[in-house]
């Protein structure tokens, strides 16, 4: 019914995870990142991914809501990463909010969303922290399909999967129909 990953790693990397980040232990040499999701979550969708990260965070504000919604992205440390896919990223608050007025409010809002980047090709729809190795604007907004559709409800099997891919692919068209893609 929830999940909390504690993760210790060089003092040098961060630890993106699900939920919310609720402490940074210092361990001399070493940290301990402790995240702590309270919603319920499938297995597959537990995720922990560790790098030289910044922490390049903004907040969405979705209509009807009377908070914000954080967006907490760990980018490579590397001086060209953040400006090279800062335009793309700084567009999912619009995507949050399109969404939230379309289908239903964020599932996760209490928590955050997020991406963390790895070292492989397309995105895997982590539940509130979408693990991204390609950033651009049709595969952020594909992911956070996922999270209306394939996070928060799952398929029984993995036969029926093509039901969560269908509609997170449908939410990718949504957004470049319907929001303005030339800012990315």
């Amino acid at each position: 019914d929830s999940v909390y990953v504690f993760v210790t790693t060089d003092a040098a990397n961060k630890v993106g995870s699900n939920g919310l980040l609720t402490a940074i232990v210092d361990l001399g040499t070493k940290k301990r990142y402790e995240w702590k999701s309270k919603y319920v979550i499938d297995y597959y969708l537990i995720s922990v991914a560790v790098a030289k990260y910044v922490d390049y965070s903004f907040y969405a504000h979705p209509v009807g809501m009377t908070d914000s919604i954080l967006i907490q992205n760990y980018i490579y440390d590397n001086p060209a990463t953040l400006t090279n896919f800062k335009s793309v990223i700084d567009q999912t608050d619009d995507l949050i909010e399109f969404f939230s007025e379309k289908f239903t409010m964020y599932p996760f809002a209490d928590e955050k969303y997020g991406h963390a980047m790895a070292p492989f090709g397309g995105g895997m729809e982590h539940q509130t922290m979408t693990t991204l190795g390609v950033i651009n604007f049709e595969v952020v907004a594909h992911e956070l399909g996922h999270q209306w559709f394939g996070d928060q409800v799952t398929c029984a099997t993995w036969s029926d999967i093509w039901v969560n891919e269908g509609f997170a692919t449908y939410t990718a068209y949504l957004a470049l129909q319907y929001l303005d893609t030339t800012k990315a």
